[in-house]
Parts: structure tokens; C-alpha cells; sequence
């Protein structure tokens, strides 16, 4: 169960790498996809669900990581937050975004990019399994 758990982090730092390269060159783009967040059911609850999947894959695999006690407060965050932010008021998800997109110029998009590519990059490194010497 810890390889599949592995592979999810994995992908979620991959993502991360992804969502930090494509906030760079289409920060208009990402700002319009964060305005619609919490904008209706499906996109709600799906993104709590992968987002409390991705927090109980990190658990998972943290343990045999280079990084177990952060990784397991990480993934405990991801899935409160899911947790919490399921049983909320979808509107206020929604307003919460919109009012978040509407403010955060293109600019700082870009400059919070960078910082998205590196956090996947220290996933995926801090998942990475330690061998017993």
C-alpha cells in the first residue's frame, strides 16, 4: 500500500511542478481557474476529495520517507483542511476564491510560481524511500 501511496505524492508534486510552470506563462489563466473554485458542487467536493486523497497518500507514505514527521503534519493538514472546508458553506469557498482572484495582480502570479515548481520539487524528494544502511 505504501507504493501507491508513493506514486500519488508523486503525482501531487509532479502537479505541483505543472501548476507552478503554467502560473508563470498563464497567470491570467490561473487567476480565471481560482475565481471558479467553489463554484459549484462538482468542483468542490472533487477538489476536497483529491485533495484529502493526496494529504492521506503522503501519510501513507511518509514513513519511509526522508521527511515522515513533516510529511505526516502536511498530509494531517490536507486532509483537516478538505475536512473542514467540505462541511463549510460551498458559497463561501467560492466567494473566498473569486474575491482572492480579483485581487492578486498577474504579477504576484508569476512570482508565486516559482515557489509552486519548488515545493513539488521538495515533495518529490522528501518521498523519496530511505534505505537502510
Amino acid at each position: 500500500m505504501a507504493g501507491v501511496a508513493q506514486i500519488i505524492g508523486l503525482t501531487a508534486g509532479l502537479w505541483l511542478i505543472g501548476l507552478g510552470v503554467w502560473m508563470g506563462l498563464r497567470p491570467r489563466q490561473a487567476l480565471g481557474v481560482l475565481a471558479a473554485m467553489g463554484s459549484s458542487p462538482a468542483i468542490h467536493f472533487g477538489e476536497m476529495a483529491v485533495r484529502a486523497l493526496i494529504g492521506a497518500a503522503i501519510i501513507g507514505a511518509a514513513e519511509l520517507s526522508h521527511a515522515p514527521l513533516i510529511l505526516t503534519v502536511f498530509g494531517g493538514f490536507l486532509i483537516v483542511s478538505a475536512l473542514v472546508l467540505a462541511v463549510l458553506p460551498r458559497r463561501w469557498h467560492s466567494t473566498y476564491s473569486t474575491w482572492w482572484a480579483a485581487r492578486i495582480p498577474v504579477t504576484a502570479v508569476r512570482l508565486i510560481a516559482p515557489f509552486s515548481v519548488v515545493g513539488g520539487a521538495a515533495l518529490i524528494w522528501a518521498l523519496q524511500p530511505t534505505w537502510p544502511s
